[in-house]
């Protein structure tokens, strides 16, 4: 995802990515989110598995997965988690 253009515009994301998703992890106060992004299907379940890597001990949740989020706005989740296929987050 290097030298992947940033978007400045108030858009949904502030990014030109086809894929992005939130994934939610626990915090000491309750709850926060991080993001994955990717041009392609690969990029993004590459990009969701580094994330759920990352907050293993945190108990990470694939929240949601949006498809061309700054104008089809589509949601993909159920199709990138069959993808992800053994998954390991609290769902």
């Amino acid at each position: 995802m290097v030298g992947q253009k940033v978007n400045n515009e108030l858009n949904n994301v502030p990014h030109d990515f086809k894929y992005h998703a939130e994934i939610r992890y626990e915090t000491e106060q309750g709850f926060s989110f991080t993001n994955a992004m990717g041009n392609t299907e690969e990029e993004i379940v590459s990009d969701i598995k580094l994330r759920l890597k990352k907050y293993k001990d945190r108990k990470p949740y694939l929240d949601v997965v949006i498809y061309k989020p700054n104008q089809l706005n589509k949601y993909v989740t159920r199709k990138i988690r069959k993808l992800l296929g053994d998954i390991k987050d609290v769902a």
